[in-house]
């Protein structure tokens, strides 16, 4: 992101009720309209804002290979597999190249952080909100501290 914001995110960090508001305003939001898993590395931008970890595999790649022909998940036979509602609705958005993104493997040490807070501090991917795909790359980070 930027200098400004990587100070916003410091200082949030270091004053905990404020980063608890931060975490809590976001949560609401999120999983209210987004169904978020808290997984703290938020890639909604990329897969057409449909939270991806809701996946019982949490695959944030694509789908796992036991999709069956139907759509349906195989470990939840009677819903279907998030990534065949991710696709549909790129279709629907016509973001479907940003399907194509690599997600890197979940860093469980953010679970439960603020993505918006990590995102600041460039600890994750920025939100893109542009229909292409944009190779970003971001420099290695320490996750926030423990509360």
């Amino acid at each position: 992101m930027s200098k400004f914001t990587e100070k916003i995110a410091a200082f949030t960090e270091r004053h905990p009720t404020l980063y608890r508001c931060v975490v809590t305003g976001e949560n609401v939001f999120k999983k209210a309209i987004f169904g978020c898993q808290d997984c703290g590395q938020c890639v909604l931008s990329y897969n057409a804002f449909v939270c991806c970890m809701r996946c019982p595999k949490q695959m944030r790649n694509g789908p796992c290979g036991g999709t069956r022909p139907d759509g349906h998940c195989e470990v939840y036979p009677n819903r279907h597999c998030i990534w065949w509602l991710i696709n549909k609705r790129a279709k629907w958005m016509r973001r479907q190249a940003k399907l194509r993104k690599y997600h890197v493997p979940v860093d469980r040490r953010l679970e439960h952080t603020s993505a918006w807070m990590n995102m600041f501090a460039g600890r994750i991917l920025p939100i893109d909100l542009s229909r292409e795909l944009h190779e970003v790359e971001l420099p290695k980070r320490e996750p926030p501290p423990k509360r």
